[in-house]
């Protein structure tokens, strides 16, 4: 008879996604994630193979809880309204960790080319999704100009943006940032 699970898979992949997000790929152990995670070696072995799977199957974790909505929002509002709404969930407050997805930019060299693809295909659907509703505030008459070299821009700044929000923590700041992200449609 086989042993019941012990595990409760979700919270696994919850708790490690927040350890990675923390700490990054390259900054944790897996002896810190065994610990963690509550899952012995030999299950963590036999669920995830090693470090990067469990990476892996947290950023794809990541991608279901925390950022499709984004992309989603984009999709389901044109123009430059999908962008404003897209910006609504950055605000920077304490212990603000950036994004799972740019602060895994930053480890490329650390990890496989599949495992780094997560993020980057979903920075590059992102990108080509706000040159879409860029493109049709054009055609609503809110924006006037390149809708690739903004959305371009846009990206660039979102990793910035999840980048200083990890030492500024003043919400009235990233206010003005996005604001000033937004006055840029124009």
């Amino acid at each position: 008879m086989a042993r019941p699970t012990e595990y409760d898979l979700e919270k696994v992949l919850d708790s490690a996604m927040e350890i990675f997000w923390e700490k990054g790929y390259e900054g944790v152990s897996m002896a810190q994630l065994v610990s963690d995670t509550g899952l012995n070696r030999r299950t963590m072995y036999s669920l995830f193979k090693d470090k990067e799977g469990l990476f892996k199957d947290s950023l794809d974790n990541y991608y279901t809880k925390w950022s499709s909505h984004k992309l989603t929002i984009l999709k389901t509002n044109s123009g430059k309204k999908g962008i404003e709404l897209f910006f609504q969930s950055f605000t920077f407050k304490d212990k603000f960790k950036g994004c799972l997805f740019s602060n895994t930019m930053r480890e490329k060299q650390f990890i496989n080319k599949e495992t780094y693809n997560i993020p980057k295909e979903y920075f590059n659907n992102i990108c080509s999704q706000i040159e879409i509703n860029l493109n049709d505030a054009s055609k609503m008459g809110e924006f006037t100009g390149d809708p690739r070299a903004m959305a371009l821009t846009i990206i660039t700044l979102i990793h910035g943006f999840h980048v200083y929000g990890k030492y500024n923590h003043s919400k009235e700041d990233s206010d003005i940032i996005i604001n000033n992200i937004l006055n840029m449609i124009k």
